[in-house]
């Protein structure tokens, strides 16, 4: 074959040989090549379906010695549904070579994994939250299976970059590495990491060895259709151009929160049986049973018969559903990364990734055509990480206590240095920290140590502690023979109430609040409320740029000419100039073409400088709002509050941090005045408010 099989060992070989493979990807004989001959980390980006989990489990099966000696291999997924995926085809390749698979997570089987800490030997496929829960309650477990490890496989990794939960997990990689014998060797795999990211996602290892970057730019041709179907809410329309698209296809659908999901596939379901189309339709998203949604998955992959699956971003990762013909998009996606995840799902056979875009209103369509354009111009979105995270830090010095019994002071006070993804927080900042964990007993001291106080219990039940999930209340919703899924009640729902669940409309029986359970029976009434919100997404800064020079260039633009007609309105709002100030529902306002996050910022700025709360953002719009905006705004250019304003006024406006920081788990452990700074680096962009103020 290639220099690259050479260096496999004879059993991957025989792997290779005996699946009729005629050659290795790109990005297989780069990672081989690459693990042979460097002792670097790896991060491996290349397109869904090029063979990225061969790329990584090949070489290092190959590399590792005595696999039946000790537990060598530790592969993280972000998904359970992924490491069930992962595990099928990890097993494929060790079949008949005596290398144990162990799957380790909340569902995983308990005799298994005690068979491996009996014997630990082979490949460990585990999430994040299972690892952390390890290190607080077993670490005697940790030091018999971490001992040994050459490789530790991160999949999914860019979707760690820039969440709590990545933090967590590059926190987690640092502390397991105290049970290693030798630094093992990192790998990170991603369908969708962007030319921005490159250096952030080099820096998420830290074992003491440089991370190289191997980069697949292939990717399939791409034919994309954009309709614009002006609406409220899902209708008939809408349901009728999906089902064109669709008849004969497979097809994943993609609406922007589980309201719109259920509405489609109920609508869908509707249509196909009127007119006895032979299709089926399911619903995919986080509060539909996972025993359904392994059915779901389970069909996709094996079934010939066509269907449509209506999903949130629960189909985003790579979970295997076999072959999609095809992807609609109904809204525009929440960012170029998002769209590309997307994208990837089809086209593994016919090597096109086919797209239909449906937009419902002229801004959605804006961006639904700037994030298909950056696509295309293979721009991603930058992603920024979080800074002075001391949520999260707070979080794992609890967890560090807890998985060593306590600390001395001394070796407490370095937790900031030692555990190195918080390296940005200062002596200062964590005595700060350390001083409110003891006044709100979430520590305590004995004896010269700091150990985890009585406050911190009320953190751990049921196993919460181990996610930076955070938890809503939920009801369990049953019908007299099957689980459907889990939904948040909502004050707006009671008996009698109808609920669309599962693509299906259910008339809620009884609602028993002590055990969460809601019992449901079908109806046949179509007019149902909804279990769930609408979702809130930050648009990036490249997109919002890509939709402002496409109002400028539109006379220019190579489009569809009924497209073309539908956005003159818009960008006949706005002129060539650097501020747009437009009409909105008879008042003047701001259209600024800028990030959610620089617009959060100057609605705040110009509330700090008019002593007011009257400011608000319509993101939707990228338009800024308030009775005086005109003669407030230039007020605000000639006098920009400084941090210590902006942080007076955050402190004298407490529900405003309770907003920002409602998805932040774990700053109960925080005190005001660090949360504050929080905000100002990670929630707030002074700097590029800052940059549009000055015209910079």
């Amino acid at each position: 074959m290639t220099e690259a099989f050479d260096l496999l060992n004879r059993d991957m070989k025989k792997f290779v040989y005996e699946n009729g493979w005629q050659s290795l990807t790109k990005i297989q004989t780069a990672a081989i090549k690459q693990i042979y001959k460097t002792d670097n980390n790896l991060i491996l980006a290349a397109p869904t379906a090029s063979g990225k989990t061969e790329a990584a489990f090949l070489p290092a099966i190959s590399k590792s010695n005595d696999l039946d000696k000790g537990l060598k291999i530790l592969y993280i997924s972000p998904l359970i549904a992924l490491i069930n995926d992962q595990f099928k085809r990890v097993l494929d390749i060790c079949k008949g070579l005596d290398i144990r698979v162990t799957s380790w997570h909340s569902e995983a089987s308990v005799s298994q994994k005690e068979k491996l800490v009996a014997n630990p030997s082979g490949i460990m496929l585990i999430t994040p939250e299972s690892l952390e829960a390890m290190l607080i309650s077993d670490k005697a477990r940790a030091k018999i299976l971490f001992k040994d490890l050459d490789f530790i496989i991160v999949d999914e990794i860019h979707g760690f970059l820039d969440t709590n939960r990545g933090l967590q997990l590059k926190s987690l990689l640092i502390r397991i590495q105290a049970y290693s014998l030798k630094a093992s060797r990192m790998l990170g795999l991603s369908a969708t990491l962007g030319d921005e990211n490159y250096s952030l996602a080099k820096e998420f290892f830290i074992n003491g060895r440089e991370t190289n970057i191997l980069l697949d730019r292939s990717r399939n041709d791409l034919l994309a259709s954009l309709d614009y179907i002006e609406a409220d809410d899902i209708n008939g329309e809408i349901v009728k151009k999906i089902l064109g698209y669709s008849l004969g296809k497979s097809t994943l659908i993609f609406p922007n929160s589980r309201e719109k999901v259920e509405k489609i596939s109920y609508l869908l379901q509707k249509e196909i049986k009127d007119k006895a189309y032979g299709l089926r339709v399911f619903s995919h998203h986080s509060s539909i049973s996972k025993n359904q949604r392994k059915e779901i998955e389970d069909f996709a992959k094996n079934s010939r018969q066509d269907f449509i699956i209506v999903a949130t971003s629960t189909l985003e990762l790579g979970i295997d559903i076999g072959a999609v013909d095809q992807v609609i998009q109904v809204g525009s996606a929440a960012s170029v990364l998002s769209l590309a995840q997307r994208l990837g799902r089809s086209g593994r056979r016919s090597k096109k990734s086919i797209i239909h875009q449906i937009a419902t209103d002229k801004y959605d369509l804006l961006q639904a055509l700037a994030a298909l354009i950056l696509f295309e111009e293979g721009r991603l979105d930058k992603i920024k990480p979080p800074k002075k995270s001391f949520d999260i830090f707070a979080h794992q010095v609890l967890s560090t206590l807890l998985e060593k019994n306590g600390l001395s002071f001394k070796d407490f006070s370095k937790l900031n240095k030692d555990l190195k993804s918080f390296t940005d927080i200062n002596d200062d900042e964590f005595a700060k920290l350390k001083d409110y964990m003891l006044e709100k007993n979430f520590i305590e001291e004995i004896d010269g140590e700091y150990i985890v106080g009585m406050e911190a219990e009320k953190l751990m039940t049921m196993g919460s502690f181990y996610n930076q999930f955070v938890s809503k209340k939920s009801y369990k919703v049953s019908t007299d023979k099957n689980i459907l899924g889990e939904i948040e009640l909502g004050d707006n729902l009671k008996v009698g109430d109808r609920i669309y669940l599962a693509g299906q409309v259910w008339q809620i029986q009884s609602i028993n609040h002590r055990s969460r359970k809601i019992m449901v029976i079908l109806s046949d009434k179509a007019n149902a409320k909804s279990f769930a919100g609408s979702g809130t997404f930050e648009i990036s800064g490249e997109v919002r740029a890509k939709m402002e020079e496409i109002l400028y260039d539109l006379d220019a633009l190579k489009i569809n000419p009924n497209i073309k007609e539908i956005l003159k309105g818009p960008s006949q709002e706005i002129k060539n100039e650097i501020y747009h100030f437009v009409d909105f529902e008879g008042k003047k306002a701001l259209r600024t073409f800028k990030s959610t996050k620089i617009n959060r910022t100057l609605a705040l700025l110009l509330n700090i400088n008019a002593k007011s709360s009257s400011y608000y953002v319509d993101d939707k719009l990228s338009t800024i709002i308030g009775k005086n905006i005109g003669k407030d705004f230039n007020n605000l250019r000639e006098n920009i509050p400084s941090i210590e304003a902006i942080e007076i006024y955050i402190k004298e406006n407490p529900s405003l941090i309770e907003t920002y920081l409602s998805t932040n788990k774990f700053m109960v452990l925080v005190p005001d005045d660090l949360k504050i700074a929080y905000v100002i680096e990670n929630i707030l962009d002074i700097d590029g408010a800052s940059q549009y103020l000055q015209n910079l």
